[in-house]
């Protein structure tokens, strides 16, 4: 049980760095240059960002990610926000 959570915890913590890092270099960072990052921009990167992490995420690591929080939506989008927020400050 201990292995199957080290697995699916490094996947998924990988997968979300890797696709807000991405979105930041694709979409974000253009958009901040040219002042035009407000509040609708904001939305649309992280629904890029959870398009590409559910996308990339196996079958099984969402499945893991059910079983063990019960809500798979809630706990990407809580994931996500902390790796931007990491993002932002480094």
């Amino acid at each position: 049980e201990n292995e199957t959570a080290q697995k699916y915890t490094t996947m998924i913590f990988d997968t979300i760095t890797k696709c807000v890092i991405a979105t930041n270099q694709t979409y974000v960072n253009s958009l901040k240059e040219q002042g035009a990052f407000d509040a609708e921009a904001q939305k649309i990167a992280f629904d890029k960002t959870m398009e590409s992490v559910l996308e990339i995420l196996s079958s099984d690591a969402k499945q893991y990610i059910i079983e063990t929080t019960g809500d798979l939506n809630t706990y990407l989008t809580n994931l996500i926000e902390a790796a931007v927020n990491e993002n932002r400050a480094s």
